[in-house]
């Protein structure tokens, strides 16, 4: 039997999963388009913040796959997510957590 998880686990998983790679991503593409492509600061920012949009949808789906498969309750972990800005809806949960049921 798994042992629960804690509410400083879910948040770290989150951080290093989805925080963490989107802000590095997000200055990595900015630096590529802004220096190598030679767009201005304002489009750079705005192609970074996409790349970086992009990879949230893929990680966060992954963190709440992870977080349902460890029991997880689809309401404490949408409490957590959106007090620690990991998601904004409890529509990405249901989504998830549809998907998990079908399989």
């Amino acid at each position: 039997m798994k042992k629960e998880l804690s509410t400083l686990e879910i948040i770290i998983k989150g951080h290093l999963w989805v925080n963490l790679p989107i802000t590095i991503l997000i200055c990595i593409a900015f630096y590529i388009i802004h220096e190598f492509f030679n767009q201005s600061f304002s489009f750079s920012l705005i192609g970074g913040t996409v790349i970086g949009w992009i990879y949230w949808d893929f990680a966060v789906k992954k963190w709440i796959k992870w977080a349902l498969i460890n029991n997880v309750d689809s309401e404490k972990l949408y409490k957590i997510g959106k007090r620690n800005l990991l998601i904004w809806s409890q529509h990405d949960i249901k989504q998830v957590a549809d998907k998990l049921n079908k399989e």
